[in-house]
């Protein structure tokens, strides 16, 4: 009982003080004594404000650029597409379509270097991988692809990744693995209509794979974005370079 009493004197004691600090004037003099109110405030360390984030500002699409867009048969279906984007948004665009071409292909010849110096590209956008989405050497398919990026000498790039049919057995994470999220367009889940051979999608599917890859290449979610406003009317791609199965590269 004496501790609770005890207890009560001592809290209303200090209740007391802080009634009278809070009353006193700033300052009270006592015959040739000054005593001067305590500023707590002075003496209670702040919280210094956390500095103010910069503003990041969205990356503006380059502009009439002249494109390079390489492959393997995809290309063929995408390319009647970004012809209308190309036409549409002041572009050059060259297209290499190289039949049953893989990233082996591509990328132990001197192939896309050859014309990389033909035509001057600044800006590369490259489709390839749906011959080898059921191969199992990925270690060597993870080289080709590392050898296909460093020939683009530090050109603003885009992959276009294979859209398959039946799944893959890892070509698609090498290549997204290899090149960075921000340089890979995954086209995995898109549902395509194929044509008769069950492969290649239709015209109107390749069209629409196309919008939804200019969509992604366009937005800041690229490395390097690209303006594609999409397209008013049709205009066809006439710069285009077809090479054979046969062809043993450069």
């Amino acid at each position: 009982m004496r501790a609770q009493i005890k207890t009560l004197l001592l809290m209303a004691a200090v209740l007391a003080a802080i009634v009278v600090y809070a009353v006193i004037p700033e300052k009270m003099t006592l015959g040739s004594i000054t005593i001067k109110k305590i500023n707590l405030s002075g003496i209670i360390r702040k919280e210094k404000p956390a500095p103010a984030k910069p503003e990041t500002k969205d990356k503006k699409p380059a502009t009439r650029q002249t494109v390079l867009f390489i492959g393997d048969s995809m290309v063929e279906g995408l390319s009647r597409r970004l012809g209308d984007y190309a036409a549409e948004n002041g572009h050059k665009l060259y297209t290499i379509i190289w039949y049953s071409s893989s990233t082996e292909r591509w990328g132990t010849t001197q192939t896309l270097e050859h014309f990389i110096a033909k035509h001057k590209p600044t800006y590369v956008i490259i489709c390839l991988g749906s011959n080898e989405l059921f191969i199992n050497d990925l270690a060597n398919r993870a080289q080709y692809v590392r050898d296909i990026a460093l020939k683009l000498a530090g050109l603003p790039f885009v992959w276009i990744s294979p859209a398959d049919w039946n799944g893959d057995t890892g070509i698609n994470d090498i290549i997204k693995e290899n090149i960075g999220q921000d340089h890979f367009f995954d086209s995995r889940h898109l549902k395509l209509e194929r044509g008769s051979d069950h492969y290649h999608p239709t015209w109107a599917a390749a069209a629409y794979w196309m919008d939804t890859a200019a969509h992604f290449i366009a937005s800041p979610e690229c490395a390097n974005p690209l303006q594609l406003n999409k397209p008013k009317a049709h205009h066809k791609a006439t710069l285009t370079t077809l090479l054979q199965p046969s062809f043993e590269g450069y």
